[in-house]
């Protein structure tokens, strides 16, 4: 897993690139929606990359 910072109106493009690398996806919430550590319904919503190949090694998406 990769944790990027919070990318204000940038979801579709950063969406995008996530499919454009062929990776699983993204996980995405409102930005008006708090922080709970607990919630019974999450706002946090998983994105996936519906052609995800589940490709093995992908360490080189991770290099700096």
């Amino acid at each position: 897993m990769l944790y990027v910072d919070h990318l204000v109106g940038l979801g579709r493009a950063l969406f995008a690139e996530v499919c454009k690398r062929d990776m699983e996806g993204i996980v995405a919430k409102l930005g008006i929606s708090p922080y709970k550590a607990v919630l019974r319904a999450s706002p946090w919503m998983k994105i996936e990359n519906p052609n995800y190949t589940l490709k093995q090694g992908r360490g080189e998406l991770f290099n700096r």
